[in-house]
């Protein structure tokens, strides 16, 4: 994805920050805080360059928020039936580390969406019950 150099470099240097911030933090709801900063940056570049990958990025970004901030708030409401996906404080970092290196070097975000949006998904009751239901099967084979 071609953003200009400006823009870029400041979108670049917001994305470096929130891993930073995330990686650093304890606490799963300033963890999650921090990564609303992803898509808040996307839509600062968005007011000034306008473009499709952009706002399907800053899309998927506030839906990867809001589901993992609901299964949290779930959780922490006694609603225990669906867990957070294992490991996802980890790839929430690594995946906005990903998407920093494609938009650094002009590469598609696509690829690095599809796994925050299989974060999300799998943070769902659907997603959580396809995922045991398939590790079922799978291991009776």
């Amino acid at each position: 994805m071609e953003i200009p150099k400006e823009l870029k470099q400041n979108l670049l240097n917001e994305l470096e920050f929130v891993a930073k911030k995330m990686k650093e933090e304890s606490d799963i709801s300033r963890k999650i805080y921090f990564f609303t900063a992803t898509y808040g940056a996307i839509e600062r570049v968005m007011r000034y360059y306008p473009n499709n990958e952009l706002a399907i990025t800053h899309a998927i970004l506030n839906l990867c928020y809001n589901t993992l901030n609901d299964r949290v708030n779930r959780l922490r409401a006694g609603d225990a039936a669906v867990p957070l996906p294992q490991n996802w404080s980890e790839q929430l970092v690594n995946y906005t580390e990903e998407l920093r290196k494609a938009i650094e070097e002009n590469q598609s975000t696509y690829p690095i969406l599809e796994k925050f949006m299989e974060l999300a998904y799998l943070s769902t009751g659907p997603g959580f019950y396809s995922h045991i239901l398939l590790e079922y099967l799978t291991s009776r084979e």
